[in-house]
């Protein structure tokens, strides 16, 4: 009977100990990185994805180049990157 008790306390204590760390590291709220871009104009108003992810690799390692629109017909390179 010992056996099945110790047994039980020491499973009870490791659960306790893997649920608050769990808790723990869920509260730190630093898990979502925060993104950074830079918007670079285009000289002719048409945006080429592929001269927009050179344009983006120049500077730093940046995750995503794409292309928008500034709403008076011409486009923008814009540069996505985590801060």
């Amino acid at each position: 009977m010992k056996i099945y008790y110790r047994s039980s306390l020491n499973c009870l204590v490791m659960l306790t100990i893997l649920l608050l760390g769990v808790v723990a590291n869920a509260q730190k709220g630093d898990s979502v990185p925060k993104i950074c871009n830079e918007q670079y104009p285009v000289p002719n108003g048409k945006c080429v994805l592929a001269q927009c992810k050179t344009q983006c690799a120049k500077n730093v390692k940046w995750r995503r180049a794409t292309c928008i629109d500034t709403g008076k017909g011409h486009m923008q390179c814009k540069c996505d990157n985590t801060c």
